[in-house]
């Protein structure tokens, strides 16, 4: 097996790349003489992608032999990032960014792959370590790539980010076990037992709901940042925004203790937790939104919640059931990323009518119902009897 710390890496390395597209707009526009609107279609394909991934492919980490589908998903992720800087138009730039989204499984394929082979009492410590390198690449995906294009333009990125993939890809397939499902189903009885999995486990509809709106609540902040620092008085520039978010650092240090937190006294604890940091945080935000020292304070008190919260419900719903530990977490991943998405959306009309302390306020009432969701099982991640799934 690979040290921890290095597949802490892969996880960043890999989870980065749906996310650079994002502050590389304006020169892939420039480049291939689109308008600024039909530029958002590249980070919409790679989303549609990741969407597609995770209710379609993700399921399969119960069906297939697992590291196999991890070195496939690497391999696949270095092709697609080669495809990206090889197309010579914009038709064919937006499947190869749809193929991103679509390989981008191994950040949701090795929690659960680990947890199979780690004792109980670590499990939590283990998952907090590879959500440091998840948030590392995240934080750092966007600043990295925006740097990358002002050095060598903006497909260098995804050409470094190709060789760094296949390296991923023969990292796993020389270094880690091969690990086969503990009941291998078939593929349609794969997707029909995902709701049944849904309709089991109360703990599992309540992390996912509790998730989605505290992830809704992160993404619609963030999105109402960069608005609120570019108006006045602040009148910031994008590398001040961009640097705003170096606070997640704060997350990154974070998520091996809270891991060992979780391990100590049970998730449900972490979990209300991180609900109360985000929500002292976000009121912080809105009563001191003159004030820039109460930003950073405010907007790092809301990151180490929500990723506190992420920590503490990934070690619920993988120790639910062994059998399906792919498919639940698939379920965790699902729900956030949907609930990020449809609260962006909802942020726009909120800043028309009421801009920060509005978008702010808004935020902090889906934390706050967050926080009401009440919680099922005894919340030690201790696993139930194993099912079909």
């Amino acid at each position: 097996m690979p040290p921890l710390p290095l597949l802490a890496l892969a996880v960043g390395v890999s989870v980065a790349n749906p996310f650079y597209s994002q502050s590389l707009l304006p020169p892939i526009a420039a480049d291939l003489g689109l308008d600024a609107g039909v530029s958002v279609l590249v980070p919409a394909a790679t989303q549609w992608g990741l969407s597609a991934s995770l209710l379609l492919l993700l399921p399969l980490g119960d069906r297939l032999e697992r590291r196999r589908l991890l070195v496939l998903s690497a391999a696949g992720m270095a092709l697609a990032c080669l495809a990206i800087v090889l197309a010579p138009s914009f038709q064919l730039l937006l499947p190869a960014f749809f193929a991103v989204g679509l390989c981008a499984l191994v950040p949701y394929l090795l929690p659960p792959f680990l947890a199979e082979l780690t004792p109980e009492a670590r499990r939590g410590q283990v998952l907090g370590t590879l959500l440091s390198g998840q948030f590392s690449g995240l934080l750092l995906a966007r600043s990295f790539s925006g740097v990358m294009a002002e050095l060598a333009g903006w497909r260098a990125i995804y050409a470094l980010s190709a060789l760094l993939m296949l390296g991923v890809a023969l990292l796993f397939r020389h270094r880690l076990p091969r690990q086969q499902p503990p009941q291998p189903l078939g593929y349609l009885a794969l997707q029909r037992s995902q709701l049944r999995l849904w309709l089991r486990h109360p703990a599992l509809r309540q992390a996912c709901l509790r998730q989605a709106l505290l992830f809704g609540a992160f993404m619609a902040i963030w999105s109402g940042l960069a608005l609120h620092l570019a108006a006045p008085p602040w009148r910031f520039g994008p590398a001040a925004i961009g640097a705003f978010g170096l606070v997640g650092l704060v997350s990154i240090a974070a998520a091996r203790p809270i891991g060992r937190l979780v391990d100590r006294h049970g998730p449900g604890l972490i979990v209300r937790a991180g609900c109360l940091l985000g929500l002292a945080g976000l009121l912080l935000l809105a009563f001191g939104a003159g004030s820039l020292v109460s930003l950073v304070i405010g907007m790092a008190c809301l990151d180490l919640g929500v990723q506190g919260t992420y920590v503490a419900h990934q070690t619920t719903v993988l120790s639910l059931d062994g059998t399906a530990r792919t498919r639940l977490g698939g379920w965790l991943f699902f729900t956030a990323y949907l609930g990020a998405a449809l609260c962006s959306l909802l942020v726009a009309h909120v800043w028309d009518s009421w801009q920060w302390h509005g978008t702010a306020l808004f935020a902090a009432g889906l934390v706050l119902v967050a926080l009401l969701i009440p919680t099922s099982g005894d919340g030690s991640g201790r696993l139930t009897p194993p099912g079909r799934g």
